[in-house]
């Protein structure tokens, strides 16, 4: 008979870390050069949908912004929306929310009343990756400063 156990999920943090350089290394050219809290940006997708990049939080060591889906076509509760602190003195892009979830731990047990993967935290920082990937390899463009 098989031993059908699940081997528990152990985070490897070199590999998160890198992970979050990678983000911060992107993220930084969707940025405003001259920044202050509530200044947004627009990162046009197509003729209909666009994102809005916010700064929330703007202090001496880290940055904290939003990333959100903006379309005419899309209920407000199916919108992509990222919560996503910067820590400039370590150079790292960390995803803090995405959509109504908020404070990942680095482990879930699985299954769970959530239903968040095991590694949940690793998982929404790729999709950041994706996302700037993205926006990245299409070059759309940042539309300038909303104020």
């Amino acid at each position: 008979m098989p031993n059908l156990a699940r081997k528990r999920y152990v985070p490897y943090l070199p590999d998160f870390l890198s992970l979050c350089e990678r983000n911060y290394a992107q993220l930084r050219f969707f940025l405003p050069r001259h920044q202050r809290p509530g200044q947004r940006c627009l990162i046009h997708i197509n003729a209909s949908e666009s994102y809005q990049v916010e700064l929330l939080e703007l202090c001496k060591y880290t940055t904290t912004i939003s990333i959100e889906l903006i379309s005419q076509s899309m209920s407000g509760w199916v919108k992509p929306r990222f919560e996503v602190r910067l820590y400039h003195d370590a150079r790292l892009a960390e995803v803090l929310a995405c959509q109504q979830v908020r404070q990942f731990k680095a482990v879930y047990s699985y299954p769970n009343v959530d239903m968040l993967l095991p590694d949940e935290k690793r998982q929404i920082n790729l999709l950041l990756r994706d996302w700037l990937n993205l926006c990245s390899r299409r070059g759309y463009q940042n539309t300038g400063l909303l104020a």
